[in-house]
Parts: C-alpha cells; structure tokens; sequence
C-alpha cells in the first residue's frame, strides 16, 4: 500500500509557489495564469477544438497538477464555452491528471486566494480535497470530472489500460521541468502518451528541450514548435498523425468495450446499487428506466433501518484492500453531493473495530502495518476505543475516524424520489423475465405488453442468475437478519459504529440500535427467525464481555429486518459487461498456451448491450457509488476512475479465467 507524500511547498520572492521536492517553481514568476492559458490552451487550441469536437466528452491529461491552476482555468473555460455554444454535441469535459506530491487543501487555499475569479470552484475543489492511497480519485463538478492519479506516476499511467487507448484528446505536459524532474520526462512517457491519444489528438508543453522534442518524435507525433511564453524563446507542440495505426488491446479476455452509443438504458433492481448508476447515467443525459419486482424500491438490504459504511479491510490481498478504499473515498463524496438534495438520516460519527479475541487482533496489526493515513485506520488502546465509542470495553482495536452509519432505507427511497425529478421513470411490481435481445434491443413481455430498451443492466442481487445469460456467475445468496433492538439507559451513550463478529450501531431517530447481523449463506429464506434474533444478541454478550452495557436488551418485539444479500468468493463485487460464457470458453481453452507462445488471441465474447453490478455483500453503501460510475463511464466510452489491475479483478469473467490463465481446465 503506496501512502501519499504531501508536497513540501514555500514562497518565493515573487509570492510564487515553489517545490522543495524538486527545486522549482509551479509556474512562471511573470503571470503564471497567462502562461497556463498561452502554453496549454492555446497551445492544444482548445476553444476550435470544442466546438468542432464530434463526441459528447473531451478528455485532457495533464502530467503534474501541481497548484491546480491549469485545471481551475480550463474548468473555468469549458463553463464558458457551455454557455455560449449550449447546443454543442460537446457536454462533458474530463480532466485527468497524475501527482506524486499533492498539495494539501491549507496549501490550495494558499494558493489560489491570489486567484479570486476561481473561488466558487476552488471551494468545491478544497472541500473534497483528501488525497490518501495512491490511485485514482474521481472528483465532480457538474459536467467537469477531475480524476486525480495519486502517486508514481511511471506506476499510475500503465494503469489506464485498454480503456483509456486513444481516448485522450490533448496533453497538458506539465511536469517540473526536464533538468530538475529527469525521471518524468522519458520514453515510456511518450510511449504511453502515443497509445493512450485519438488520432489527431495534440500535445503542448512550455519546454523546448531537445530530447524532449526527439522522444516524442520517436514514439510518432509530429512535433513543431511556436514561441514561448514571457520570456522563453520558445515551447514545443504537435499532434498524433491521423494514419497512426491503432495499438493493439493488451488484455484481449478482459477488455469490455461499450458496444453501442445508446440513449435508453434499463436497468434491474431497486437496491442501492441500482440507485447509483441510474445517477450517474442520467448526470451523462442517458434515458434511465428502472424495474423493480417488488411494490416499492429498497425492499431488500438497501431496506434496512441502519446500516454502517466503512472500508472493508483484509490483511492479505492488497489489490482488495485498494478497491474498498478507492470506493469508501469515492462514496463519502457522493454521499456528501446526494444529501445536498435529500434528507436521510446518517452520522459520521467513527467505526470501531473491536479486537474481541487474539486472531483479531493480530489482523488488525497486519492491517495497521499497511501504514495508511490515520484518517483512515488507527489502531487504539483500550481506553482510547472507549472514549471514542462512548462506553467501557476491556480492549482496543482499530478506528476509523472517516466511517460511520447511515440509513439505507431513507438514502434509496428518497434518492430514487429525486432522480425521477432528474428524469428516471420507475416501473415496480414489474418481473424482468427470459429478456431477449432482438433487432438491437433486449426486449421481453409482461401480460400482453412487450418491453424493450437498447441496454440492459443487471442489478438485482442474488436475482442475477436467474437469467439465461448469466449462468455461471459464481454468485451465492447469504442471508442476513438485521435485529432493532428499543435503546437502553446503559446503550445510549454509544455514540460511534462498533464491529466484533457482527455490529452495534447508534441509537437511531426511532429510538432504536442495530445488531446484525446473521450470514447464512446459499439461503433466501426472506421469513423472521427467532433464533437468528436471539444469536445477534448472544454475539454481542460473547465478543463484547465484561461489558455491562450489553446486559438489559429487550428482544421481546421481534424487530428484525431480513435481507438477502449476494457474494463471491473472493470477496469482491463484480461489474461490467455480461461475458456470453460458451463462446468465451471456446475462445480461451488454450489460453495458458497461447499467452506462452504468443500466439494472437482474440477479444473476450460479450452479450450485446447487457451489463451487470453484483455481489456488493455487507458493503453496498461502501461499494455502489464507485461501481455505478464505473459501469455509467464504462457504457458511455468515458474514462473510467479505477486503475486496471483492480478493474481487471471485478471483471465477470474472471473467475473461471483466473484458472485458464493458470493453465487449468474449465469445465
């Protein structure tokens, strides 16, 4: 786990920034927002190329965010161009950037309060600002999406992947410069630069230096050079010839192309997974019609009355760890953006992890030696963990400051209740059944009606395998019995998420707390069980000893909340494009050999226009916010805020691919 280093930043004379790290100004002493204008948008003649641009999104990557100036100006820019070209096919603008030092938000406030023609933007930049993994943070503003590489960047940008081949329009190269950040400016740079651009994509960058000029002209562009900004006698520019050949896909069996520019989407499912994508499909314009069997949305998990949001730790496979972090941070953002539109009940009070027994405590060692930011994992004495959680236990264990509850029922009900006013249509007591795609629709009858849409998305949970086309997801129900239990004196003051081997949470606006929960797996059985209720609290007696406040808790009201949740084994959700399974199996039973003797492979079979987002487990609302914007940017052609390795690992096709690749048999 890479942690984030800040950038060591001074003043100089001028009230310019400077890199300590690098021994450099951020900008140029003369008018660096001038020169951020003249080099980089002028340079890439931005304000031509948006309004003859044929896509829907633009697509800038940037090496080096630095302050942020450039982003401020060109967001600042597109706004503008908005307004005066409202009927332009362009709508959205993606801003993607790579920093191995980040500014904090003291350092940004700093910064840009010399720039107050820039302060409604920077306050909402500075507002969500936490950089703390390395990796992709994907931040929104409106139309404009900031998606921040954190860390290496020799590390970072291979990790845009297939995805992202020739979908950048321009660059912004922007790094220190050459003599004084040597490790920047190289081959695979402009290598990765070249594969990563369209065709007749550009580039503008304030040096001149002439191994620069000759690596990029190496790997393909054309390079030409213009004057240079104030002082500089000049600066270098160019673009990717249109005849450059298109590179070839690197991971054929994983690669998910969207398949059709579309409209209309339908998608399957009333819970908490469901909510988030349809938001991010209708913020990209998209026609967005839920079905939800059931008589009302959230009648599932997304139902319960409280449920807590926290990252899902694992002492022994990063690459998981990773995707939850990138998920948890992604999903307090959005959180944070929905409840500017609706009322839910939630409090960011803090998640204790309890170390109720010796292996749970090594564990959370292991996980405190990952040396993650404090904000996100601290391991705590025992009389820390009590003052913080507001009553006495005998040991210590990990906290989470960032976590918390939130009540799942209210997040989806009146967050499918605003969307409609966004443009979602809901359909509910409507069985989605044997959908077959014809005439470049997935269509299906109910009664003498028949239904149809050009996309369709699975997110009905342990439901998804009811369909034909997803036979062979490895997907299992768990069923798990949420107990409300009525508060005690003694239970009042907790005032923050407690997990052992189950949960308490908080005393809720009903009065009530939260124990959970059961996990039965390969179960649906939906009907109240009075020995599951009794066993919630018997774990919170068993793992929680010596702890008075556990005694006196009523059970007599049966009060309990049954959901089915749907898993994997590997304990990570999946998402993307349905795999057509018998045609995948043909195209990669010789996968291990072809790999070995690099032989040519074919790209993976998908269903037509089908999708999924499955086995989000006990950690929907840590997960769904993420999931739902990969799928919408992945449905769109969009880039795609996740790096390749972790996508890679939420691919449905990758458990029986993960055995071929090995060399073994799928049967």
């Amino acid at each position: 786990m890479q942690p984030i280093t800040f950038a060591d930043l001074t003043f100089n004379a001028n009230n310019t920034p400077v890199s300590a790290q690098f021994d450099d100004i951020y900008f140029s002493t003369q008018d660096g927002l001038a020169e951020s204008h003249y080099v980089f948008q002028e340079g890439n003649q931005l304000w031509e190329k948006w309004q003859a641009h044929s896509r829907t999104h633009f697509v800038i990557a940037e090496t080096g965010f630095g302050t942020g100036l450039n982003f401020l100006a060109v967001a600042t820019q597109f706004r503008r161009f908005q307004v005066e070209f409202p009927t332009a096919k362009l709508q959205r603008l993606y801003f993607i950037s790579f920093e191995k030092y980040p500014l904090t938000s003291q350092q940004f406030a700093e910064v840009h309060r010399h720039y107050p023609q820039f302060a409604e933007i920077s306050a909402q930049l500075i507002a969500c600002w936490q950089p703390q993994i390395a990796g992709c943070q994907r931040y929104h503003f409106g139309e404009i999406y900031l998606d921040l590489w954190f860390g290496e960047m020799a590390e970072n940008l291979p990790q845009l992947g297939d995805n992202y081949c020739e979908n950048v329009d321009c660059w912004f190269l922007d790094g220190f410069s050459p003599d004084k950040n040597p490790e920047m400016w190289n081959d695979q740079l402009y290598s990765q630069m070249f594969r990563l651009t369209q065709k007749g994509g550009s580039f503008a960058t304030f040096t001149a230096a002439s191994a620069v000029r000759r690596g990029l002209q190496a790997v393909g562009f054309e390079v030409k050079k213009r004057k240079g900004f104030g002082k500089k006698r000049e600066m270098l520019w160019g673009e990717k010839p249109l005849a450059s050949p298109t590179p070839a896909v690197a991971f054929p069996y994983f690669y998910q192309p969207n398949q059709l520019d579309s409209e209309d989407v339908a998608i399957v499912g009333g819970g908490v997974a469901s909510l988030f994508l349809a938001w991010s499909l209708l913020e990209r314009g998209k026609n967005v019609t839920l079905y939800c069997k059931d008589e009302t949305v959230a009648k599932n998990a997304s139902g319960n009355l409280q449920g807590a949001i926290y990252p899902q730790f694992s002492d022994d496979d990063d690459r998981n760890v990773r995707f939850y972090l990138h998920s948890f941070d992604y999903a307090l953002q959005r959180l944070r953006q929905i409840s500017q539109q609706i009322d839910f009940e939630r409090d960011f009070c803090g998640v204790g992890l309890y170390a109720y027994n010796q292996k749970t405590a090594q564990k959370l060692q292991k996980i405190a030696d990952f040396g993650l930011d404090s904000s996100l994992f601290e391991l705590i004495s025992a009389e820390k963990f009590s003052e913080k959680i507001g009553l006495l236990v005998p040991n210590g264990g990990g906290w989470i400051a960032q976590g918390g509850w939130l009540s799942p029922v209210q997040l989806v009900q009146r967050g499918f209740a605003y969307l409609e006013t966004l443009g979602l249509k809901i359909v509910l007591n409507h069985q989605v059944q044997n959908p077959q795609f014809i005439g470049g629709k997935w269509q299906w009858q109910q009664g003498e009606q028949t239904f149809a849409h050009q996309i369709l998305v699975l997110a009905n949970g342990h439901k998804l395998t009811d369909f034909a086309e997803t036979d062979g997801i490895p997907l299992y129900p768990v069923r798990g019995q949420v107990s409300q239990i009525p508060t005690t004196t003694a239970l009042q003051p907790l005032q923050a998420v407690i997990c052992y081997d189950g949960y308490l949470t908080p005393m809720s606006a009903q009065q009530t707390h939260c124990v959970g929960a059961s996990h039965i797996r390969d179960n649906a059985d939906e009907h109240f069980s009075l020995e599951e209720h009794q066993q919630n609290l018997a774990k919170l007696c068993q793992n929680l000893t010596a702890c008075d406040w556990t005694q006196g808790i009523d059970l007599s009201q049966n009060q309990a909340k049954v959901g089915i949740r749907a898993a994997f084994r590997d304990r990570v959700p999946m998402v993307g494009a349905v795999p057509n399974f018998a045609v995948q199996k043909a195209q990669y039973v010789n996968l291990y050999n072809k790999l070995r003797r690099k032989e040519p492979i074919s790209i993976a079979e998908n269903q037509p226009n089908l999708y999924l987002i499955a086995g989000l487990g006990s950690r929907g609302l840590t997960t769904a916010p993420l999931l739902g914007e990969i799928l919408a940017s992945q449905i769109c052609g969009e880039p795609i805020p996740l790096s390749e390795d972790i996508l890679h690992n939420l691919t449905p096709n990758r458990t029986w691919l993960r055995k071929l690749l090995k060399g073994s048999r799928v049967k």
